[in-house]
């Protein structure tokens, strides 16, 4: 057996962004042509709070030196929340393998990063001295993304050199996204500040604000100059075209896997540094113009081998001046080109090598050349045209095919049939190999693990046995490390469901993430169901076993219930007779007795003979004490004795209640009272009336109030139903939580409301408590 292949992973956010699938793009391809098998693991931004974006991480933790040889970062398309620091920690975990971030500098790890401080310093000189533009407004990154910073640097820098001052109403937070772009432009029109320039410090931005400002009738460039940053693909097609500082993405990409390589065969850690170039378009407000590279001395080194191996043939064939062949040669290597890049417009830039080499050799001749050089140019910018529809056309063919896709998905509800009809999709886009992995409930154990390149495999069966550290099983582990695959994360909202492996071949990158979501909900949808099932069929079990408990015990529960029911209504029954037998004892007997006592020490006081044997005031006190003493116990028995059996007399007892309220307690009591209420059913006027005198009580006893108010209405319901309405509402401290959650007296309110058919509401806080008893009136009862 020969050495193991060597397998590179790579870390990247949603391909979903122009600039991050170029350079995956140019990852990949540079990883092929070295023999490299490469996996990408597809997550989301480090640190975001959005719940599935950081769910989708689970990616990065499943990279380690068990499946992987070397690492490449695509870090400035993580680190949108992190800093480079937090970034060190994260990756701490992966220093034993040989690592490359791009985009920035991360500590203990090779790097290639861009410098971009003179492409934009020319960009921004060109709006001020070609364009005259004072007035900036800028729409910046993430405020911890390194990049971000220092363009905004560079920026504010450049404009205090010229003494041009900022204002910082007018620099505007973004971040990197195209929604974001239109946001800010939102925020700037609607300050009202005037500005004639809008710098944006990414492309997707630039796009967004495009699109807000031609919403808003802005026009650019004539009233406001657009600029953006990275040079993706479609700011040459913007209306007008971008603006923008142009990265090197292709060479971003290959050169980080050359970096890679050499680290892999144990060389020293490398931080290199690429150039970027301003791109001069019309949304500055230039005049349209051809434009391309000129004096370029060394082939780019992102170039692959068969773009190396065209450049040489198409320079022989211009120093021969074979333009028959020359034209069809170069029509191969454009096409080869858009095959492995999906981009030609790197063409222009080899041409301008190849007008190097011929002026070196000196064939053709310079107007021979130069003839030769704007056919070769003409032809290429017809091919972009003619790709840029083709790719149109592409795209919608592959999202008509996702949408089928997403039906096959959908219709499914068993795992087996869901798996087979993945399987169908993916076939759809020329895929016919890959791995679904499915967790078990504690993420750590595989549940499924399945193959989509095998025919009839059973869902059911037991899973090969693998840990999930190893990625994929190690009976497969020879093949998957031989080709160039993708790893999606299957998440639904924050749970990790498991991951699909495929390989790389969807044309349109932004594709594997809605695949990614597509299987991802269906999976859920499908582990749901199962899951539903599973507890269906154990509840049926218990209900089956219960059923025969229930039924048993259902007649003692009924005749419980309906005992406990006659047993409260005899309590509060017994309670009113009590109640009453007490007062009428306290009135009739008692106080007539004491009565009497009072009578008699009044007369003595007259017709005392010796004042110096029994003290006068000793007697008038007594005689006071037993006045008092007879007033509070017809106090007491007006409380216990039922009013007269009279519906017109409700009002005169809550009169009376109220002025014994008053005789024994310093509170102020309110009355608010129609002159014509009554409640028609004297059994349930006395229920409201007893829960009055509770209330009353709780107010001054419990709650500490000042001030009651009792409130007697009558109104019109909802239901067109005359309803009567009493409240009782203080102001005090509320009442203790021991009595709000099972007070004696409140259940004895209640069970007085059910009997008087009323309904009642208690409501007790720190400002106080409100008690509200409504009955509808009886003049609406229906006629028996």
């Amino acid at each position: 057996m020969g050495e193991k292949k060597r397998c590179i992973g790579v870390f990247t956010a949603s391909l979903d962004d122009a600039y991050q699938s170029t350079v995956w793009h140019a990852i990949a391809q540079r990883a092929q042509e070295k023999g490299f098998g490469s996996i990408s693991f597809l997550g989301s931004r480090l640190g975001s709070p959005i719940a599935t974006e950081a769910s989708s991480n689970l990616a990065y933790h499943l990279a380690n030196k068990r499946n992987i040889d070397g690492l490449i970062i695509i870090a400035s398309s993580l680190e949108t929340f992190l800093t480079t620091v937090d970034l060190k920690v994260f990756f701490a975990p992966l220093a034993d393998l040989p690592r490359v971030s791009i985009g920035m500098r991360i500590p203990g790890m090779s790097d290639v990063i861009v410098d971009e401080t003179k492409a934009l310093t020319r960009v921004m000189e060109h709006l001020i001295d070609e364009h005259h533009h004072t007035r900036f407004a800028l729409i910046s990154g993430p405020p911890s993304h390194d990049e971000a910073i220092s363009r905004l640097k560079i920026c504010r820098s450049l404009l205090e050199q010229r003494n041009i001052p900022v204002d910082e109403r007018l620099i505007v937070p973004g971040t990197f996204t195209q929604e974001s772009g239109i946001q800010a432009v939102a925020t700037l029109c609607d300050s009202g500040l005037e500005f004639d320039v809008l710098v944006c410090l990414n492309d997707r931005m630039a796009q967004g604000a495009l699109e807000e400002l031609r919403r808003r009738d802005i026009r650019v460039p004539e009233d406001v100059a657009l600029i953006g940053f990275d040079g993706i693909e479609a700011s040459l097609y913007t209306l007008p075209p971008l603006t923008t500082v142009m990265q090197p993405m292709n060479e971003l990409g290959s050169v980080s896997v050359d970096i890679l390589e050499r680290l892999m065969q144990g060389g020293e850690e490398e931080h290199l540094s690429l150039e970027c170039n301003p791109i001069i378009r019309e949304s500055c407000g230039c005049k349209p113009h051809f434009c391309y590279s000129t004096e370029v001395q060394d082939i780019p080194p992102y170039a692959s081998a068969s773009e190396q191996e065209a450049i040489k043939d198409l320079a022989e064939l211009f120093s021969a001046n074979d333009y028959g062949n020359l034209i069809a040669r170069l029509s191969r290597a454009l096409d080869t080109t858009r095959l492995e890049v999906g981009s030609i417009s790197r063409w222009y830039e080899f041409l301008s090598y190849i007008e190097h080499l011929c002026h070196c050799s000196g064939s053709p001749d310079t107007k021979v050349l130069a003839t030769l050089m704007d056919a070769a140019r003409a032809y290429i910018a017809e091919k972009v045209g003619s790709f840029q529809a083709t790719k149109r056309f592409s795209a919608e063919s592959s999202f008509e095919t996702l949408r089928r896709v997403s039906a096959i998905l959908s219709g499914v509800f068993e795992l087996s049939d869901m798996f087979e009809n993945l399987k169908k999709g993916l076939q759809m886009f020329g895929i016919d190999r890959g791995y679904l992995v499915i967790f078990d409930r504690d993420k750590k154990k595989i549940r499924y693990f399945m193959d989509i390149s095998k025919e009839n495999q059973s869902t059911n069966s037991a899973p090969q046995e693998f840990k999930r550290v190893n990625l994929l099983p190690s009976s497969i582990e020879h093949t998957w490390r031989q080709g160039q695959w993708i790893l999606m994360p299957l998440v639904y909202i924050s749970e990790q469901l498991g991951y699909l492996v495929v390989p790389i071949g969807i044309e349109i990158p932004a594709l594997y993430d809605t695949l990614q979501e597509q299987v991802s909900s269906n999976l859920k949808g499908t582990l749901l169901l199962e899951q539903i099932r599973s507890h269906g069929e154990i509840l049926s079990e218990q209900v089956e076993l219960r059923t025969t408990d229930l039924i048993r015990a259902n007649k003692e529960l009924s005749m419980e219930i309906k005992r406990r029911g006659e047993l409260e209504k005899e309590v509060l029954e017994i309670s009113t007779q009590t109640m009453e037998r007490i007062g009428q004892d306290l009135h009739d007997d008692l106080c007539q007795h004491l009565l009497g006592v009072s009578l008699l020490v009044s007369s003595l006081t007259k017709t005392t003979l010796n004042p110096q044997h029994m003290p006068i005031e000793t007697l008038e006190r007594i005689r006071q004490l037993l006045n008092e003493s007879i007033t509070k116990i017809k106090t007491i028995s007006r409380g216990l004795l039922p009013f007269e059996m009279e519906p017109h007399t409700f009002l005169q007892r809550v009169d009376a209640l109220v002025g014994d309220t008053l005789r024994r307690a310093d509170v102020e009591v309110t009355v608010h009272s129609e002159p014509d209420f009554v409640i028609e059913d004297v059994n349930a006027a006395l229920h409201v009336f007893h829960i009055i005198q509770e209330a009353l009580n709780n107010a001054i006893k419990h709650s500490r109030a000042q001030h009651i108010t009792i409130s007697l209405i009558s109104e019109v319901g909802k239901d067109g139903c005359l309803y009567h309405l009493a409240s009782v509402i203080d102001d005090g401290i509320g009442l203790p939580k021991k009595i709000r959650e099972g007070g004696l007296g409140l259940r004895i309110m209640h069970s007085r409301a059910s009997m008087a058919q009323a309904e009642l509401s208690i409501d007790s806080s720190k400002k106080g408590t409100a008690v509200h008893v409504s009955i509808r009136s009886k003049a609406d009862e229906p006629k028996s």
